[in-house]
């Protein structure tokens, strides 16, 4: 709600503060013309800025949404006829924007389809991929039509709530969605300048840092210490990883921009420009988010050949599929996260993970992580205390000694009998469903009958029914990940995660567990080689307004 009582009129992505009249002609076309004023005060000045450039911004031909707080029976779609502001600063005391906005009603959400264009073809790639055509339509759509081929689905949850991604989307189809003019602007791409203030428009002015690109499943920013910070939404938080991009290969990173300006900047779909001097020429680098998406996409250029790399500002153990157009990190990270990164074309694996192409004077990438599902049991890491564990023929204590995330892991001692072990509370399961046990673990001695992070499964009395077991003998004196999948069997209703000594070792052996965790199993869609898949098949997007 505006300030002082007054309502809001949203064009597009443009809020605006509420007129009194709405000027609407019939005849060939349903026109409503618009005029208003933004002021600083009570506005801040950025606000005003913003709110002028983007009625300029605005495109002829384009569909919006607009709705109103106090006249919602003109809520709908329209097509711009013509929009403008103008702009007048009082030194040091007020800044006004007088705008005006002619628009042809399209229609309500009741009558009006909207038709999402994807055009263009499968990236140009030396893999032999056919790519996975899919599209993310805004969170609250519905009628999703395709024709006589459906796509399948699948729904991703980000900083804006659930959204419903449809995968194998038929070729040659243009989807036709409705969706309420109130719910068109959620799970948009974003862009903001300083201060955390929305770009309406392309040809605005937008600072070199403090810009950021979001779309609620990743957020893109410059950072301190890398050249991008690129960050991941997972556990009800943004989750940040450092990226350096360099044409010196693993030389100096481009540590700060010269300029930054915006190539496009729609809800679905917003490409910045980012621009370094370099000695002599430049580069530049274009990073696209589009709405849906769990990555961002690069594409790096110099004016000569050079050594182009994008990779992790800090050695993360990696695992290179790079004949296969992707590396991703061999373990999870500490927020449970694995990264990965890839690219279209040939390219040589970076030893921090990442990826480098020599002599060139373009390269394209793509950045984004295979996101961690919740935490089904309680205090995984041990940094407070051994709650909600409990060992079975040892003992399980909290120690300083060894450890991968925090201070502390949990300390596992054998006491007498077999599969010495400490498992976590009761998480509760679904039959037939797949689910991770992962986790860190520490020998500090040769155990030669094994170990393993496996699950028990219990009924719905929590009667033991079966163990699904992963058993690998480890060497000594260093960390090591243990990740498997298990599919919970029937009958089940509760999983308990635990970390085991194998056979009967006697009393005293020594086994650290860190970060152990069991989640529900990443959903397809979301894999590495998944989001290598939709990378490749990644189509621009324009939306267009049809009668139903």
């Amino acid at each position: 709600m505006a300030l002082y009582g007054w309502g809001d009129v949203q064009l597009g992505r443009i809020p605006l503060r509420e007129t009194f009249t709405v000027t609407e002609s019939g005849g060939d076309g349903r026109t409503l013309d618009l005029e208003g004023q933004e002021s600083y005060p009570p506005l801040t000045r950025a606000q005003v800025v913003a709110r002028h450039d983007g009625i300029n911004a605005l495109t002829v031909g384009q569909c919006i949404p607009v709705t109103f707080t106090d006249k919602p029976e003109r809520n709908g779609y329209y097509m711009v006829k013509s929009s403008g502001s103008t702009y007048t600063e009082y030194l040091n005391s007020m800044v006004t924007a007088d705008w005006k906005v002619s628009l042809d009603r399209i229609g309500s959400d009741a009558e009006t389809d909207l038709q999402s264009r994807l055009t263009g073809a499968v990236r140009l790639n030396d893999f032999s991929l056919t790519g996975e055509r899919w599209h993310a339509p805004p969170i609250g759509h519905y009628g999703y039509y395709t024709g006589s081929s459906n796509p399948t689905t699948m729904t991703r949850t980000g900083a804006d709530g659930a959204m419903t991604v449809y995968r194998s989307v038929p070729a040659n189809t243009s989807p036709r969605w409705g969706c309420l003019p109130t719910s068109y602007l959620t799970g948009r791409v974003k862009a903001t300048t300083t201060g955390g203030q929305e770009v309406y428009g392309a040809d605005v002015p937008l600072a070199a840092t403090g810009w950021s690109l979001s779309n609620g499943f990743v957020n893109v920013t410059t950072s301190a210490s890398a050249s991008l910070d690129v960050q991941t939404y997972a556990g009800g938080a943004y989750r940040s990883k450092l990226w350096n991009v360099s044409v010196a290969g693993s030389g100096a990173p481009i540590s700060s921009w010269d300029g930054a300006t915006l190539l496009r900047n729609d809800p679905e779909m917003v490409i910045l420009r980012l621009t370094k001097s370099l000695s002599p020429g430049r580069a530049t680098l274009d990073l696209t988010l589009r709405r849906g998406s769990r990555f961002v996409e690069g594409y790096l250029q110099t004016g000569t050949a050079a050594t182009l790399a994008a990779y992790r500002s800090t050695l993360e153990t990696n695992t290179s599929a790079a004949a296969s157009g992707y590396i991703t990190a061999t373990a999870d990270d500490s927020d449970g996260n694995v990264f990965v990164i890839g690219s279209a074309r040939s390219f040589t694996a970076h030893a921090n993970g990442g990826i480098t192409k020599a002599a060139a004077t373009a390269m394209d990438f793509f950045i984004g992580a295979v996101a961690s599902q919740p935490t089904l049991n309680a205090n995984p890491t041990f940094d407070t205390d051994t709650s909600d564990w409990t060992p079975v023929n040892a003992t399980l204590t909290r120690s300083s000694v060894q450890s991968k995330y925090g201070g502390w892991s949990g300390l596992l001692t054998s006491t007498a009998g077999s599969s010495p072990r400490a498992e976590a509370g009761k998480a509760a399961a679904v039959a037939g469903l797949s689910y991770r046990a992962s986790g860190w673990l520490y020998a500090p001695a040769p155990i030669p009958s094994g170990t393993g992070i496996n699950i028990n499964w219990y009924d719905v009395s929590q009667a033991y029914l079966t163990t699904s077991t992963n058993s690998v003998t480890p060497a000594s004196g260093a960390w090591f990940f243990m990740d498997a999948t298990f599919t919970a069997p029937a009958n089940a209703a509760y999983g308990g995660v635990h970390f085991v000594i194998g056979g009967s070792p006697g009393a005293g052996v020594l086994l650290y567990g860190d970060d152990i965790r069991m989640r529900a199993a990443t959903p397809s869609g979301d894999t590495a080689l998944d989001l290598r898949n939709q990378y490749a098949a990644a189509m621009p997007e324009a939306v267009y307004g049809v009668r139903r």
